[in-house]
């Protein structure tokens, strides 16, 4: 059976037709070319804002910063002439933002010290300033910064990034050492040669961070004090072992000489009681000067007494050459004395 369509059946159907509308789908195509490059141009600069952003440290939406890092050189407060404390910081921008140029900083100290049993204790802080490129460096001089021996960590701050980093510093002496080069008490120093030494200046014997080692430090401080040599008129013993150089034992010890001294940067500068002065570029090996205080044959002694330009503690410390006597005089071609 076949069905046949009528005419007004096909006018609907054209109605139909006439009521769907493409222009939605055709209208941007439709637009003027004026139109359609405002759109580009604005599309463009906004990719130009978020290109720039992530290329420039000083352009974007907002400031802050992406990532930020901290270095203390290991060797810190191991160079005999370096007076300060020295890092060096590194930031990058923030995504879709500009970098911060100005941050703070905060300095702890954690002292390493059998006498003391607290937690870190506030050091120094501050602020400081990047460069364009996110790079910035601080320094501080070890008599603003330094407190006592330890672990120092310094942690900086910039927008919402920290970050952190530490290094063990040793800069309090607690002894020192006057090592006699040419004396082993077998024989004795001659008059003439002066008294030459390595001296010597350590921590407190505590468990060494850097070592592991139940042993003290030798550090570079910053001290002064006084040096006295003692005289005890005495014949030069053979054949005697170290309890006898290292003990008065019956010796009659009266000063013979008291200078003046202060170590700083590797270099000593010693005042004799005649005023004569000595100090140089090279601090070790350390020469007494016998003609200031040599006057007959005998046994003599160094000691020692300083206090630490840096930190807080000013108590008066102690050392002495590393045998306590030792024996001077005018020796003979084979080292026996001729007085």
């Amino acid at each position: 059976m076949v069905i046949m369509q009528s005419e007004e059946d096909w006018d609907d159907g054209e109605d139909w037709d006439d009521d769907y509308d493409d222009s939605e789908s055709s209208s941007f195509l439709d637009m003027e070319l004026a139109t359609k490059m405002k759109i580009a141009g604005a599309v463009g600069i906004a990719l130009l804002i978020i290109l720039s952003s992530t290329i420039f440290t000083n352009f974007g939406f907002y400031s802050g910063a992406g990532s930020i890092s901290v270095l203390i050189d290991v060797n810190e407060g191991k160079d005999a002439n370096d007076n300060t404390f020295t890092f060096n910081i590194l930031a990058t921008s923030p995504a879709f933002g500009s970098l911060a140029k100005d941050g703070k900083y905060t300095i702890t100290n954690v002292p390493n010290s059998v006498d003391y049993s607290g937690g870190s204790i506030s050091a120094f802080s501050g602020s400081f300033d990047l460069t364009d490129d996110g790079r910035g460096s601080v320094s501080i001089a070890y008599s603003d910064l330094f407190k006592m021996n330890g672990k120092y960590s310094v942690e900086v701050e910039l927008g919402s990034q920290k970050a952190t980093d530490s290094v063990i510093l040793n800069k309090f002496s607690e002894s020192a050492v006057a090592d006699l080069v040419q004396f082993d008490g077998s024989k004795p120093l001659d008059r003439d040669d002066g008294v030459i030494t390595n001296m010597h200046f350590s921590s407190e014997v505590i468990d060494n961070p850097d070592s592991n080692l139940n042993s003290p430090v030798i550090i570079i401080p910053s001290v002064t004090g006084t040096i006295t040599i003692y005289f005890s008129e005495e014949l030069f013993e053979e054949g005697e072992d170290e309890d006898y150089w290292d003990s008065d034992n019956d010796r009659e010890p009266e000063v013979v000489e008291t200078m003046q001294f202060s170590y700083f940067g590797d270099q000593m500068s010693v005042i004799y009681e005649s005023g004569a002065t000595e100090e140089g570029p090279n601090f070790n090996p350390f020469i007494f000067e016998t003609s200031e205080f040599y006057g007959d044959s005998g046994d003599y002694a160094i000691v020692i007494e300083f206090t630490n330009d840096l930190g807080s503690d000013v108590t008066e410390k102690q050392g002495q050459s590393n045998w306590k006597w030792f024996h001077i005089c005018n020796t003979n071609s084979d080292g026996t004395c001729s007085d």
